[in-house]
């Protein structure tokens, strides 16, 4: 900092493309800080590989175990429409029903995998009710439409067998 000519006051200068900006802008800090250093040669990946070119085996990591797999087969843009489309999806259900779930696609998709809540999805009207538990008329309606498909195909192999004798 420059001091003033007529009051004495250092003066703040900015530095700028055009100043050498003789001034010393470092920091020092004295603390040892807030990182433990314990963790320094565990993390260090030198030694991680040097400890694998030694051994071959790799360290444990206390995180999940690798998977491998063959995905030769799956279009990476294939899988990014299907998760916009599941999004969208769960994007038309109604308010309360994306409320319930924290507005997390991923958790509604574990709940209606569940098979045993599936009476729940009925009760929001997002799943159809099994067939036993329809209406007795429109039971005895689907049982009739069954009943005459199978009598229709019994004329049509007696009529068959009166043409070709």
């Amino acid at each position: 900092m420059t001091t003033r000519k007529s009051t004495g006051i250092k003066k703040h200068t900015f530095r700028s493309a055009y100043n050498t900006g003789n001034g010393n802008y470092s920091e020092t800090h004295n603390d040892d800080g807030l990182t433990e250093q314990s963790h320094a040669p565990s993390c260090d990946i030198n030694l991680i590989l040097a400890q694998f070119m030694e051994t071959g085996i790799m360290p444990n990591m206390k995180q999940s175990t690798p998977q491998y797999g063959d995905v030769s087969e799956i279009d990476f843009q294939d899988i990014q429409n299907q998760l916009a489309h599941a999004k969208t999806l769960f994007e038309e259900l109604p308010d309360p029903v994306k409320a319930q779930f924290d507005n997390e696609p991923f958790k509604f998709l574990k709940f209606a995998e569940n098979p045993e809540n599936n009476t729940a999805l009925v009760e929001m009207g997002l799943a159809h009710a099994p067939k036993d538990r329809l209406d007795p008329a429109l039971q005895a309606e689907a049982d009739q439409e069954t009943t005459s498909l199978t009598a229709d195909k019994s004329e049509k192999s007696d009529a068959s067998e009166e043409l070709s004798t």
